[in-house]
C-alpha cells in the first residue's frame, strides 16, 4: 500500500513540473514573437500552442 502511495505521489508532482514547463515554453514563444501578455494577439498565440 505504501508502494501505491508514493508511486501516485512521484507521478503527481511530475506532471506539475511538466505542465508548468509546457506553459512556461508557450509563454516564451509568444513573446519571442513580439506579443504582450494581455493583448489578442498574445491570445490567439497562445491558443494556437495549446492546440498543435
Amino acid at each position: 500500500m505504501t508502494r501505491l502511495l508514493v508511486a501516485v505521489l512521484l507521478i503527481a508532482s511530475t506532471g506539475g513540473c511538466t505542465s508548468r514547463m509546457i506553459n512556461e515554453r508557450h509563454d516564451a514563444t509568444c513573446k519571442a514573437q513580439g506579443t504582450e501578455p494581455g493583448s489578442k494577439a498574445y491570445f490567439q498565440c497562445r491558443l494556437k500552442q495549446a492546440v498543435n
